[in-house]
């Protein structure tokens, strides 16, 4: 292929930036967004939409915020229960003396 013909062939495939639409997302100052927004959903790269949240509602280790699980249900309600027992275990220890 030659060089011209490959100039033409990529001149006919492009899309016109100008024609995108703008964004038009409302920005923290209350303005509208200016930059312009892609083919798919109008919205710049900064303002893509709202997310759909994760695919499936797994919980616990396999849930892709699990960390290390030091803030589970399971073990707050286990840091309550030993700290109930800890302070029963010293009001005892005061008694006695």
């Amino acid at each position: 292929m030659l060089k011209k013909d490959y100039k033409a062939l990529v001149a006919t495939n492009r899309f016109d930036l100008n024609t995108l639409p703008v964004c038009g997302a409302r920005t923290r100052s209350g303005g509208l967004c200016k930059h312009k927004g892609n083919i798919r959903n109008g919205r710049c790269k900064r303002h893509g939409g709202a997310s759909t949240g994760p695919i499936s509602q797994s919980f616990g280790k396999s849930h892709h915020r699990y960390v290390h699980g030091l803030r589970t249900k399971e073990i707050i309600i286990m840091r309550k229960l030993l700290t109930e027992i800890t302070k029963s275990l010293k009001d005892l220890a005061q008694e006695d003396k």
